[in-house]
């Protein structure tokens, strides 16, 4: 089944980039505009929908204290995506188009890695992945 996309408005990211008095990287604000409602099963299992992006900056945050500091997230650090309550992807709001797309999960040794020279880079390595995952149908479907 496919899911289509479905991308935020223009008046919804202003609100947003008012909000968090930053502006957000070209990439990401296209990628906002075609998918922020529903980017169909990218991204799959992770919170990362525009509805949830004000509530993952405060949750982000919740985890990284909870885990008694072991990373350090900067006041303009941006948090897009949380997978299953234990992994954050970020990017730092400097003013910069191509920001580093970095990753920290709970009880990684590793510190924050850096997943993607860039936002666009990050997408289009997850829309690559996503493109070569077979589905298979259960074998209950053979009984």
């Amino acid at each position: 089944m496919n899911i289509p996309f479905e991308g935020c408005t223009e008046a919804e990211l202003s609100l947003l980039e008012s909000e968090i008095g930053n502006k957000l990287p070209f990439a990401y604000q296209e990628f906002l505009l075609a998918a922020g409602h529903n980017h169909g099963k990218l991204f799959q299992g992770s919170d990362s929908g525009f509805s949830q992006l004000r509530d993952l900056q405060i949750e982000a945050r919740e985890l990284v204290r909870e885990n008694n500091y072991p990373i350090i997230l900067l006041e303009n650090a941006f948090i897009f995506s949380m997978h299953q309550g234990y992994e954050i992807r970020f990017f730092e709001l400097n003013g910069n188009d191509n920001s580093p797309v970095l990753e920290w999960y709970e009880g990684s040794d590793k510190g924050i890695v850096m997943l993607s020279e860039s936002f666009e880079d990050f997408l289009q390595t997850q829309i690559e992945q996503h493109s070569h995952v077979k589905f298979k149908i259960s074998s209950v479907l053979d009984e």
